[in-house]
């Protein structure tokens, strides 16, 4: 019998096994809406897997390259995805036979001192041989342990596509502060400048006369009351800049020397999407991840369930053997072997069984956070649906807000200007309408972020695919 017919057998054979020791799973979510109850614009179906280009900023785009180029994050989730697509690749090999070729010389003299009839001798050796091995997979073990691999492949590349959503979408958001702060600081520049003139201008009448000390003191206190908001911004904005940073993946000096060219005025909010049909669970890395990792859980129970049966190993070797190399080759130096192996688990003090147990509560585990994740993945659009309508409120009404207090810092100037009121009124009203000026700006910021935070929500643009 040559290789040729041993590996045919073990093909054979190969065919015979297969059958699946893990349980019929039928994964179903929780109870789902049937349609969203929010207008939108636009379908979530039609959200592009590009969508801050919307914004039409080619700083945020550059931004956004260079985190996908070089994020740190997201180079490790792409390293575990290699390394699932290895252990796949593995887990594949193990259903099939395995097959050695070897080649010995070898010289020998024995002992002259021994009862052996071959004592005194010097003979040599020549062997060239194929060794083919195989387990009959007749419960399913290695199939199933191919399923939890292909399974824990899916949820690791799913889970890369979650960072990398995560990851555009924390560029945009910071990008957007990055804006908001800057937009603020000119604000409050512009404040501080104006409050220093006050300043200086009340110092003046004091030295006439004309004002007493304390409104003096009171036009200071605004003044260097303006000037640490300044300094507050500027750290917020430092920090938001090191934040970007680190999510470009730039070095320590690149850090230090960071530098952003943002737009200064934040962009028109743009139209979203905001339907919240079952199509949801088709957008979401994350449930395709838990999805995935629930079967891998469903098939490691197969694997477990395996070892209450007998294992069957087949051998086989073909090749030459001579003591002279010249006949190595030589039809009567062939040689060839055939074997058979059982093994089957008798007293094991309950080891298959706890390890069928434990499978089995990390499938209940697996389940129940699947159902989490489901859950969890509504909750965040509906959060962001939320936001957003606040945000539209918070903005009409600070709005409006601003503009009465444009009114009273005027009427309160006039009253003060002719003597029927205090300069603590025309401070306040300062005061009052600076942080009206910072909170539209906050607001509008928030309500871009709130979009973002929708997109990210709805699955970034990423559309699943099922290997």
């Amino acid at each position: 019998m040559n290789a040729h017919k041993l590996l045919s057998l073990a093909a054979a054979l190969w065919l015979l096994g297969g059958c699946s020791m893990a349980p019929k799973l039928t994964v179903t979510p929780p109870e789902l809406p049937e349609q969203s109850t929010a207008s939108a614009d636009t379908n979530a179906s039609t959200l592009g897997a590009t969508w801050w280009k919307a914004f039409n900023d080619e700083t945020l785009d550059a931004l956004v390259e260079e985190a996908l180029q070089n994020n740190d994050d997201l180079k490790i989730a792409a390293s575990r995805v290699d390394q699932a697509a290895a252990s796949l690749g593995f887990s594949r090999a193990e259903r099939y036979p395995t097959l050695d070729g070897g080649a010995s010389a070898y010289r020998q003299k024995t002992s002259g001192e021994t009862l052996s009839p071959f004592s005194g001798f010097i003979y040599n050796s020549y062997d060239l041989s194929v060794t083919a091995a195989y387990e009959l997979d007749f419960w399913g073990k290695y199939k199933n342990l191919e399923a939890a691999a292909r399974g824990q492949l899916i949820a690791t590349e799913a889970d890369r596509e979650t960072v990398r959503i995560g990851l555009i979408a924390g560029v945009a958001e910071l990008y957007f502060n990055l804006v908001s702060l800057r937009r603020q600081i000119i604000v409050t520049e512009e404040t501080v400048e104006a409050f220093k003139e006050s300043y200086e201008y009340r110092a003046r009448q004091f030295q006439h006369g004309a004002i007493d000390e304390l409104t003096l003191q009171q036009s200071h206190a605004l003044y260097a009351t303006a000037k640490v908001s300044l300094a507050s911004l500027r750290e917020e904005h430092a920090l938001a800049e090191n934040a970007m940073g680190i999510l470009l993946g730039r070095s320590p000096k690149a850090l230090l020397e960071a530098a952003y060219d943002t737009v200064s005025m934040l962009p028109e909010p743009q139209s979203v999407p905001a339907d919240l049909t079952s199509s949801l669970l088709e957008r979401r890395p994350d449930v395709l991840a838990a999805e995935s990792r629930l079967r891998t859980a469903n098939a490691t129970i197969g694997v477990a369930k395996a070892a209450y049966f007998p294992t069957i190993s087949l051998t086989g070797t073909a090749g030459y053997s001579s003591s002279e190399l010249d006949n190595l080759l030589n039809a009567s130096a062939q040689m060839w072997g055939l074997g058979a192996a059982l093994y089957v688990p008798l007293f094991d003090f309950g080891r298959i069984g706890n390890s069928v147990r434990e499978a089995e509560a990390k499938k209940d585990e697996a389940v129940t956070l699947y159902a989490q994740t489901v859950k969890v993945a509504f909750k965040e659009v509906y959060d962001a649906l939320a936001k957003i309508r606040a945000a539209d409120e918070k903005l009409t009404a600070q709005e409006e807000a601003n503009t009465a207090l444009e009114k009273v810092l005027s009427l309160s100037q006039r009253r003060f200007d002719s003597g029927y009121g205090t300069y603590l009124e025309v401070i306040d009203a300062k005061r009052l309408l600076l942080a009206s000026r910072l909170n539209l700006v906050q607001l509008s910021a928030a309500r871009i972020t709130n979009q973002i935070s929708l997109y990210k929500a709805l699955g970034g643009g990423w559309e699943r695919a099922r290997p």
